[in-house]
């Protein structure tokens, strides 16, 4: 069952040009922006990239992913600068709404 669910997510993220790393397990996926960075308005935030990425979606997508340099100390936050995190064991419903609000955001960068 979340087989299922991680994969759903993996094919939605990755046709907007995130680049997902697959999960062998766990609830949670790793997926790098890097692609969608320079195609989004990030300047009215504050905080490192992947913050501000992560409150550009919140705040404009309504859709939440995770900053994992929220998880780093000071001097190793820039490794997670491009990534954001997102949880998958989600109700069908909800995931198709996620799946929704990726591919309006493919349909305006």
């Amino acid at each position: 069952m979340l087989e299922k669910k991680r994969d759903k997510m993996v094919k939605f993220l990755s046709e907007v040009g995130m680049a997902p790393v697959i999960p062998d397990g766990g609830y949670f996926m790793i997926a790098d922006f890097s692609a969608l960075a320079s195609k989004v308005d990030l300047s009215n935030e504050a905080g490192t990239l992947d913050y501000r990425f992560s409150k550009w979606l919140s705040k404009n997508k309504k859709l939440q992913g995770i900053p994992p340099s929220a998880f780093y100390g000071d001097e190793d936050k820039p490794l997670a600068k491009n990534l954001i995190r997102f949880c998958f064991i989600k109700e069908d419903s909800t995931l198709e709404q996620a799946e929704e609000i990726i591919n309006n955001l493919k349909k305006t960068l």
